[in-house]
């Protein structure tokens, strides 16, 4: 019904004025996050009968974080024009409705949501006012939400790497003080990825404690059923470990991840990026074994990310770029891949993901390696060096330098 509606149209619905209706708004409203989290089955259920009162009964304040909410459920789904319309209506009654208690939760859905996958880094400036106005009106589960994605698109835009452990730090430090556990389970999924990549070492003792810490929150996740928390793990797992050229753990992260989504109503898309780095690792893969099967995986991937790309281009050319040099090296179309590899690197440039420019330099570095010609091979290990140390990957950036074959 609402796809046929107006801005203008909506933005005139009658007010509700039933009380009952309004109180059953209020109920449904705290539903939302709890099933997001915890019952995942139900969010549909919840949305839907906060919508069909709002369209039968009229619109209240509850009704912006209703929208909203469909927004974002749209958008999991990938039917992003239905979710981009809606998110739009949102927002519009967000300030018709001067409903700024509510400002925390719409910006949650929307900019953590379909204005995601249209472009990463005009989000990031939404969030984070999502998280002060959260924090303002106390508001403070979904101010600290809004921090986690604030954070998330900050590492899949290619932020800087010390920066955004800072922000980090403090949002961690404050999610504990208000007691904001769930968040601070989320934020601790990327946290280990942060410090992985800015610090790589061979110290046992180290080592041992980041293992034992990754162990702690996997258990405690799994002993919670935080599905959601779980899933981030294996994603953030394996991104860094195909980072890192780990690539059998990566798989096998992969792996984990797919059975646990059997028992999800939804997949983690990270606005492209779980695809992405899915179809970076199948083809590692293949090129390391030509045992592997990768034919089927990368051709979904490689469909995704070309519908990714119609909605947001500045998110996922340079992506899909990559993965289409990656697959016609491994097809052994040679001029085909090195003309990829350039405007894979060129476009990520062009867009600002920095650290995605390294991994296009490295990857084309290894290709002109299994090519024999040395001296590119050499120019782009020596950019992806300097570009991982721009990410702010000094990990990373040490672990090339000493695994670069000459």
């Amino acid at each position: 019904t609402l796809q046929k509606v107006s801005y203008a149209e909506f933005l005139n619905f009658k007010e509700m004025s039933d009380t009952n209706k309004i109180a059953a708004m209020k109920f449904l409203h705290l539903l939302i996050l709890y099933t997001f989290l915890s019952k995942q089955d139900y969010l549909p259920i919840v949305i839907i009968q906060s919508m069909q009162l709002t369209l039968n009964h009229g619109i209240c304040k509850e009704s912006c974080v209703a929208l909203a909410s469909c927004s974002y459920l749209l958008c999991e789904f990938q039917d992003f024009e239905g979710s981009e319309h809606i998110g739009s209506l949102s927002t519009g009654l967000l300030e018709r409705s001067k409903a700024q208690e509510y400002r925390s939760q719409v910006h949650l859905c929307v900019y953590g949501g379909v204005y995601g996958f249209k472009n990463l880094k005009l989000c990031v400036e939404p969030l984070m006012d999502g998280y002060r106005v959260g924090m303002q009106t106390g508001d403070i589960q979904h101010a600290m939400f809004n921090a986690i994605q604030h954070i998330k698109i900050g590492f899949i835009s290619g932020q800087n790497l010390i920066e955004l452990e800072k922000k980090v730090l403090m949002f961690g430090k404050e999610m504990i003080e208000y007691n904001q556990m769930t968040s601070y389970q989320l934020l601790l999924t990327i946290k280990q990825a942060v410090t992985d990549l800015i610090l790589s070492t061979n110290d046992p003792f180290v080592m041992a404690e980041n293992n034992a810490e990754q162990k702690s929150l996997l258990l405690q996740a799994t002993e919670a059923n935080s599905l959601v928390v779980e899933c981030e793990l294996y994603i953030f797992g394996s991104i860094v470990a195909y980072i890192y050229n780990s690539y059998d753990l990566a798989a096998a992260l992969i792996q984990k991840r797919y059975e646990l989504e059997k028992k999800m109503s939804r997949t983690i898309l990270l606005w492209g990026a779980t695809a992405f780095y899915d179809g970076l690792i199948f083809l590692a893969m293949a090129q390391k074994s030509s045992e592997f099967e990768w034919t089927s995986e990368v051709s979904d991937v490689m469909s995704k990310i070309d519908r990714f790309v119609q909605i947001g281009k500045s998110n996922n050319e340079h992506k899909l770029l990559l993965l289409e040099a990656e697959t016609k090296s491994r097809l052994g179309e040679t001029d085909k891949a090195s003309k990829k590899y350039e405007l894979a690197i060129a476009a990520a440039e062009i867009n600002g993901f920095v650290h995605e420019q390294a991994i296009a330099n490295e990857r084309a570095a290894d290709f002109f390696l299994r090519n024999n010609d040395r001296i590119k091979a050499s120019q782009h290990y020596g950019r992806a060096n300097h570009l991982y140390i721009q990410w702010g990957a000094q990990g990373k950036a040490n672990n090339l330098c000493k695994n670069i074959p000459f």
